[in-house]
């Protein structure tokens, strides 16, 4: 049986949800022999993912994207009671081959789409996670919608990301937030993370009386570029050996020891593969 984790922010635009997320599927999809799937759902969540593996292609594009995969051909398989789990991945689209694939997100409207889908996303997840051995998921920001509730719910893993913000950090642990945070398993990763700030993740989890295991991930130029040109996988490939005084080093060593501990929550601590360069030209 496989393994959920959700990446997901109380706060919108300060903590590199997204990125954080397809910087560790990515690294994953490289150096492990898990079968791992990514998906947004939402419309707004999977353009983000869409945008940092893909080029800007007009067969890549919302209108082209085959009606036959993605979530929304997924959904009606299940509502119609024919959905199987060895079915899952012709509805998807490979980024590493028999490593990482993509479920397109949805082509409706974000509020039309989580009408129909809410009652079944408990029955999706569990489908997904029998073919696959990790699902990753873009849960996108704060907890006001009820499908962003239910989808923190079904994580097997919460990954919350926050930012280096003192004022941000005391509304986030406060009372509500602290209930939620203590009825699951949770790692806490600071986005966007700027070393040379007097509030290190060490001072950040002190001064808040935080125990949860927490990352940094360092704001990174080129992994930014990389990720408007649809060039995530080509650039971890890249820089996954890079000597310890290379500009790219850091943000490697911070991604993957978030992977790293992913996958130990997991369960599929398995030896790592040699890496594979996506061919896509």
């Amino acid at each position: 049986m496989g393994f959920t984790v959700v990446f997901w922010s109380p706060i919108s635009g300060q903590a590199g949800t997204t990125s954080n997320l397809i910087a560790s599927a990515a690294l994953l999809g490289l150096e492990y022999s898990s079968r791992l799937l990514l998906h947004g759902h939402l419309q707004s969540e999977y353009a983000a993912i869409e945008r940092g593996f893909y080029p800007r292609r007009t067969w890549m594009s919302k209108v082209d994207v085959p009606s036959d995969v993605g979530i929304d051909a997924l959904l009606r398989l299940l509502q119609n009671r024919k959905l199987e789990p060895k079915l899952l991945r012709d509805y998807t689209l490979p980024l590493l081959a028999e490593r990482l694939d993509i479920l397109p997100g949805s082509n409706k409207p974000d509020v039309s789409f989580v009408s129909s889908a809410q009652d079944w996303l408990g029955p999706l997840l569990e489908l997904t996670k029998r073919a696959y051995d990790l699902v990753l998921l873009d849960g996108g920001s704060g907890n006001e919608t009820e499908w962003t509730r239910a989808l923190l719910h079904q994580a097997d893993l919460l990954v919350v990301c926050l930012p280096q913000n003192l004022l941000k950090l005391e509304q986030v642990f406060s009372l509500a937030e602290v209930q939620l945070l203590a009825s699951r398993q949770v790692l806490l990763v600071f986005g966007q993370y700027d070393p040379r700030s007097a509030f290190t993740v060490k001072n950040i989890m002190r001064q808040f009386h935080r125990r949860e295991p927490a990352y940094p991930i360092i704001h990174n130029t080129g992994w930014h570029d990389a990720l408007q040109q649809g060039d995530a996988i080509h650039f971890l490939f890249r820089n996954r050996q890079v000597p310890r005084d290379h500009e790219n080093n850091l943000f490697v060593h911070h991604v993957r020891a978030l992977a790293q501990t992913i996958v130990r929550y997991a369960g599929l601590d398995k030896p790592l593969f040699g890496g594979r360069e996506d061919d896509r030209g």
